[in-house]
């Protein structure tokens, strides 16, 4: 049976170091392949090439990759955009015969992410995915808009990211800055909710998000000229003065950095 790739939305994730695993090293590639995969996505918005592309795919069907789970969020957030931008390469895409059993799980939530539900049936088809399968994870993603992402989990975060360096939309980076500012959730209800309702989000999850946020905005900012161009508009529109004291803050170490 086909896990749901549902699950890799409650993966807490570490230090936002890299896009090939989250954490400063992915002990299942090498460093050398883990930069050559950081290199094709976050640079990808800058200069689009079908290239790029081919790399991250081989790297995900030819590598243990995705057996670390917190690499499934950032791969699903690029690849949904990538494929929402490239419908006309999806079926050279999808005739592969090299995709691992992650690689699959990744492939379809990208392609119902981009809102391309017929071709993930008609991929998870070929792959021999149980028809129950398939229709319950169309299912939990038929509402799902990463431009506007109910952020409850460091993985939503991850996602983003990964959407924001396929394209270079400053959407996704100011939907990370709300994270900083978003309001504790109210207290567990002592009903647990049904499994058909929203779930609560994981405890720790509110620190670790508004964590992240940070961490990562700090870490990218010097590299991606929209991600500071997102945190200046921010300032000059926020009222709160503690609020534009933390964006300045964070953008006071953003001078661009040579790669």
């Amino acid at each position: 049976m086909k896990r749901l790739a549902l699950l890799f939305l409650l993966v807490p994730t570490c230090v936002f170091a890299s896009v090939s695993g989250m954490d400063d090293v992915n002990p299942n590639i090498s460093p050398e392949t883990q930069q050559k995969l950081d290199d094709a996505i976050t640079t990808y918005y800058l200069h689009p090439a079908r290239g790029q592309i081919e790399t991250v795919l081989d790297i995900m069907n030819n590598s243990d990759l995705l057996r670390r789970k917190t690499a499934w969020a950032p791969m699903i957030g690029f690849l949904t955009v990538v494929f929402a931008h490239n419908k006309e390469h999806l079926f050279a895409w999808m005739s592969r015969n090299d995709y691992n059993t992650y690689a699959e799980d990744v492939f379809v939530t990208s392609l119902l992410h981009a809102k391309l539900k017929e071709t993930a049936l008609v991929f998870a088809q070929a792959h021999q995915w149980k028809e129950s399968d398939i229709w319950r994870l169309a299912a939990d993603y038929d509402t799902v808009d990463l431009k506007h992402l109910a952020i409850t989990v460091p993985g939503h975060i991850d996602t983003l990211w990964g959407a924001f360096f396929a394209s270079g939309d400053p959407v996704y980076v100011d939907e990370i800055i709300d994270v900083l500012f978003q309001s504790p959730p109210p207290p567990p209800s002592p009903i647990p909710p049904r499994p058909d309702e929203p779930q609560p989000p994981p405890p720790g999850a509110f620190e670790e998000n508004k964590k992240l946020a940070e961490t990562t905005l700090r870490q990218y900012a010097p590299l991606h000229a929209p991600v500071r161009h997102a945190l200046k508009a921010r300032i000059a529109s926020c009222k709160d003065k503690a609020k534009r004291s933390l964006l300045r803050h964070i953008l006071a170490g953003a001078s661009p950095l040579k790669k």
